[in-house]
């Protein structure tokens, strides 16, 4: 396990194709996790909160275009026939998926 710890960044674990990020409010997880999973050709993120869910969709859909992007929580679902990116409230995350990043 290879465990790098910075003082005013996430900690980062990572290990087995499976990497633990961790850290306090403010810190730069979920731009971490979205750069990560733009870095791949397919991906999900899952997030406890529909309000944050679509704050994550608004800044993924920035970066790759609103074509590849799916946004799906309990209230809302706007899925792309071509999207490539998933931002789901995590009871809305599919429990199977081939994608290449999962968050």
């Amino acid at each position: 396990m290879n465990i790098q710890p910075k003082p005013s960044q996430p900690l980062i674990l990572s290990g087995r194709d499976v990497t633990a990020v961790l850290g306090p409010t403010n810190t730069g997880k979920t731009h971490l996790a979205i750069e990560r999973m733009v870095a791949h050709d397919t991906g999900i993120i899952g997030l406890p909160l529909r309000l944050l869910a679509r704050e994550v969709y608004t800044r993924v859909c920035e970066k790759v275009g609103a074509s590849k992007v799916a946004l799906i929580t309990g209230e809302e679902k706007i899925v792309p026939a071509s999207a490539r990116y998933s931002v789901c409230t995590v009871e809305a995350m599919p429990r199977e998926t081939d994608a290449a990043f999962v968050a």
